[in-house]
């Protein structure tokens, strides 16, 4: 009875993380490519102005959350001028915050801020290098079948020229 009830409640764990399921034809994909693109496209300029940096380089590609779904994720690093990085923090939080998305910080080093199904997380990365600081802007985690998810399982980063400067 035990087992039972432990593989009902875990089946309902895994499908609460998975979260939608997929579409057919690319449709689901390709919007949710799109919704996470045009979030970055504003988020990571913001970003951007707020640090005063320079060199943005960015990327997508879809991405495993735990095996059990996928997510879109932009992925951008940009040169700042060195300075004091909580002061950085708060001027890209103040920014997005002013652009409409709802802050979400709990980890002291980001700023985590949502729109929608999109989150944003910056973070400065000394480990790249200095005045190195990287932008992820991602979907939620959704499962898919089909097309679709041999699209998101065999897909490779390419950039996004749009936020490359």
């Amino acid at each position: 009875m035990r087992t039972s009830l432990l593989l009902v409640a875990l089946a309902a764990a895994l499908s609460a993380c998975a979260g939608g399921g997929g579409g057919g034809a690319g449709g689901v994909v390709d919007g949710v490519e799109k919704t996470t693109t045009d979030h970055a496209e504003i988020a990571v300029p913001r970003a951007a102005d707020a640090l005063e940096a320079r060199k943005v380089k960015a990327f997508g590609q879809w991405q495993s959350c735990m095996a059990l779904s996928w997510r879109y994720e932009v992925f951008a690093s940009m040169t700042a001028a060195e300075g004091d990085p909580a002061a950085q923090l708060e001027a890209v939080r103040a920014a997005l915050v002013d652009d409409g998305w709802t802050d979400d910080t709990q980890v002291d080093g980001h700023v985590t801020l949502t729109r929608e199904d999109t989150t944003v997380d910056v973070e400065p990365s000394p480990a790249r290098g200095p005045g190195i600081w990287v932008v992820r802007v991602q979907s939620a985690c959704a499962d898919y079948d089909g097309d679709d998810k041999d699209r998101v399982e065999n897909d490779e980063a390419r950039p996004i020229e749009a936020l490359t400067s």
